[in-house]
């Protein structure tokens, strides 16, 4: 996985590619322009330099003497590359071929000392001049001033190697500014970025329950506004959940204490409610059903004072595993023997499934289980025991009207019933989450499906 400051789609990437790219298009624009206009200036100048040497070569070809105006005299006063013409005719041919002389060129060479030019490409230029010369040889016998037509190509010296320095310059400009602004841009992000990775990492820190994380309010002023916020988010986050903390540990205090006091009138009970269910046959009619009763409530008691024991123990941490080595399929057998439901409960199983396990605590899940099955489900009801890779598993399978999906993760939590009308006779809703404790403290697993209309509770426990 790519780091978080090369992804596309980073706020810090983002930015410095929008400093870059806002220094490119106005430092390339810019630059465009000053090298369209600078190439014009390089040109001219160079254009101008050419022009200057040329009038300054043809100052001393102006009106010197000559003995007529033959390729040898005219040799001395001009230079070797100038083509000369004289009344339309090449007297002598230098570095232009007359025939490519634009007429409108040569015609404009009719007024002596003004200079003609002509730009031919990017290296060279077309220079012209008309000169007066006096011929000693005339026949009338004055001095005879003829107009001789001077015409030459120059190279624009160093037009190409000022045009690449600037192109370099232009180019080590541009890439320094890109630098720059990239630089520029990363640090502006990082201001930006960091607080808001600090801002997440304590944001995750919070998530997993580290109440106690505070950002310093500094930086950026909305970004101090946001950790301000995020900080007395926190503040109140931590005093309501240390607040439910409290009463909830003031609560688990509460059944435990209150477990524990029950204890002792119930042992004194007990006795009592099976004294009455022996003298049932010998009472009354009334008196029977009244002993019936209370010996039915005095054992659902005991049963709801067992469980908050054992579940207060689970909240405090004290419950511990006694391990030992057991076969299941006895282990399961002796629950539904004890409990009178071997004639109305099938089990299907392996001749033998060992796992190593708390025989009390599975026997707890068991028939948790089997009770549940056999109250809210409906007949047959069946315990399965196989072996998995790794695990041995206990499956409940009952016919009834089934769970629906969003009590099938409710009803493994305290007190919880499915139906609210259910009367208080059918259960505390504590079994189910007696079970779960009891399959986690193995390190098992236990869920619940619906198969083929069967509620399907399924119990995982590692095999050691």
């Amino acid at each position: 996985m790519r780091p978080t400051w090369l992804r596309v789609d980073g706020l810090r990437t983002r930015l410095v590619l929008v400093f870059i790219a806002i220094v490119v298009i106005i430092a390339g624009a810019t630059a465009g322009v000053v090298s369209f206009m600078a190439r014009s200036w390089i040109y001219s100048n160079a254009q101008d330099v050419a022009t200057a040497q040329f009038r300054d070569e043809m100052q001393y070809s102006n009106g010197p003497p000559v003995d007529g105006l033959t390729p040898d005299t005219l040799d001395q006063i001009f230079q070797s590359d100038m083509t000369l013409i004289v009344d339309g005719e090449v007297i002598r041919q230098g570095s232009v071929d007359a025939a490519t002389i634009p007429p409108s060129f040569e015609e404009g060479l009719d007024s002596p000392k003004l200079i003609r030019f002509e730009r031919l490409d990017s290296q060279r230029i077309m220079l012209g001049m008309s000169v007066n010369v006096v011929d000693m040889t005339a026949d009338d016998g004055y001095d005879n001033e003829t107009l001789v037509k001077a015409v030459t190509i120059r190279p624009l010296v160093g037009v190409q190697d000022k045009f690449d320095d600037l192109l370099r310059a232009v180019g080590l400009t541009l890439a320094a500014g890109v630098l720059v602004s990239g630089l520029l841009g990363l640090w502006i992000a990082s201001t930006l970025v960091r607080p808001l990775k600090r801002l997440d990492e304590a944001a995750a820190r919070a998530a997993d329950g580290d109440l106690s994380v505070r950002l310093p309010e500094d930086g950026v002023a909305e970004l101090a506004q946001v950790t301000t916020t995020f900080n007395n988010m926190v503040a109140r986050n931590e005093a309501v959940i240390r607040g439910l903390e409290e009463s909830e540990e003031q609560s688990r205090r509460f059944v435990a204490d209150v477990s524990h006091e029950l204890r002792t009138p119930l042992a004194a009970l007990v006795p009592v409610s099976e004294i009455l269910r022996e003298e049932i046959p010998n009472l009354p009619p009334d008196a029977a059903a009244a002993a019936r009763i209370v010996s039915s409530e005095i054992g659902k008691l005991t049963r709801l004072v067992e469980d908050l024991i054992e579940m207060s123990r689970h909240d405090s941490q004290q419950a511990r595993l006694v391990l030992d080595d057991v076969d299941l399929v006895e282990l399961t057998e002796r629950t539904l023997e004890s409990r009178g439901w071997i004639e109305t409960v099938e089990l299907r199983a392996l001749e033998n499934v060992s796992a190593r396990v708390d025989s009390r605590r599975i026997d707890i899940v068991v028939a948790n289980l089997v009770g549940n099955a056999l109250r809210h489900g409906a007949p047959p009801v069946r315990v399965e025991l196989s072996v998995e890779p790794g695990f041995s598993v206990i499956t409940v399978v009952d016919h009834g009207p089934g769970i629906s999906p969003e009590d099938r993760q409710a009803i493994f939590r305290r007190f919880y019933k499915v139906d609210t009308a259910r009367g208080r006779s059918e259960g505390s809703g504590l079994g189910l989450s007696l079970a779960v404790e009891n399959v986690h403290l193995h390190g098992g697993t236990i869920g619940v499906d619906q198969v083929d209309g069967r509620t399907v509770f399924t119990v995982r426990l590692p095999r050691r």
